[in-house]
Parts: structure tokens; C-alpha cells; sequence
């Protein structure tokens, strides 16, 4: 990393440790546009930029990590970039979900089926319904009856 740079940054962004996605965009690119933005933020995350890291819930990238993005050492070591699996990568997936969808396709299909002369196909998908809400209601009687035992042990309850 050159000295310079690290002097030069540290000039512009006087007593910070890091830079937001915003900044560093108008320090790599010269413009702070949403695109080029959202594509510093995605590199900060997927590990591309080295060293980026949440500070007090906000994406930064350290000053110095910066400098050496701008002028490389000669010999750097190689940087592997580390993604943490254990939190999940965008929106939660509620298990949930497909069981209600199926359960609400299910009433449409049954009424088409009984429609077209297929009784005996439209009761077993009834059945299948039914027993698919009966497990819905049995899921969530569980997990309400393991909070409220977490609450009483004084425990923090697990999300399922």
C-alpha cells in the first residue's frame, strides 16, 4: 500500500476508520450513482473488497483497505474471500409458505375437479388439504408451547 494514498484518503476523511459503500464508490469510480453503488456494496459483502466489514450496523471499508485497493503492495498475499453461511443470503425462507399456498390451490383444484366429474380425485385432494392444515395447526400449538416453556426457564426461545 502506498503512503500516499493512505495519506491522501486520511486527508479527505478526517478521523474516520471507514468509508460507506457510498464513499468508496466516489473514491474508486468518481461518481456515487445508484448503480455503481449497489455494485461496491455487493463486492463489500460478497468479500470482493478485503477488510469491508458491519460497524455499528452500517457497511464500512477500512481506510487502509482502501489505500491498498488504490496502489497494491508489489507482493500482496493472496486475499481469499470468506463468506459467512451461517446467516442466510436475502430474504429469511418461511417453511410455512409453500404449505399455505397449497392448502388455498388446493380449494381451487378440488371445485375444478368436481366440476369435471372427478369426486373421487377432488375428496383426496380434500383430504390432503385438511391433513395439511391439521400439521399447520399442530406446528404452530408446538413452537407456541416451546416459547412459552422457554419463557418460563427464563431462556431466550429458538426461532424455528
Amino acid at each position: 500500500m502506498s503512503e500516499a494514498s493512505l495519506k491522501w484518503l486520511r486527508e479527505g476523511y478526517p478521523g474516520r476508520y471507514g468509508l460507506s459503500p457510498e464513499e468508496v464508490a466516489h473514491v474508486l469510480r468518481g461518481q456515487s450513482t445508484r448503480g455503481v453503488v449497489q455494485r461496491i456494496r455487493e463486492g463489500m459483502k460478497s468479500g470482493r473488497y478485503p477488510g469491508a466489514r458491519k460497524i455499528d450496523g452500517h457497511l464500512q471499508l477500512p481506510i487502509e483497505a482502501l489505500a491498498e485497493i488504490l496502489e497494491p503492495s508489489p507482493n500482496p498475499a493472496p486475499v481469499v474471500p470468506t463468506v459467512d453461511h451461517s446467516k442466510p443470503i436475502g430474504r429469511r425462507k418461511s417453511a410455512i409458505g409453500p404449505r399455505i399456498a397449497f392448502v388455498r390451490a388446493s380449494d381451487f383444484w378440488e371445485q375444478v375437479l368436481r366440476s369435471i366429474g372427478e369426486p373421487e380425485f377432488a375428496d383426496e385432494l380434500a383430504a390432503a388439504s385438511m391433513q395439511a392444515i391439521a400439521d399447520l395447526e399442530r406446528d404452530f400449538a408446538h413452537s407456541k408451547a416451546e416459547r412459552e416453556r422457554h419463557d418460563l426457564q427464563g431462556s431466550t426461545p429458538l426461532i424455528k
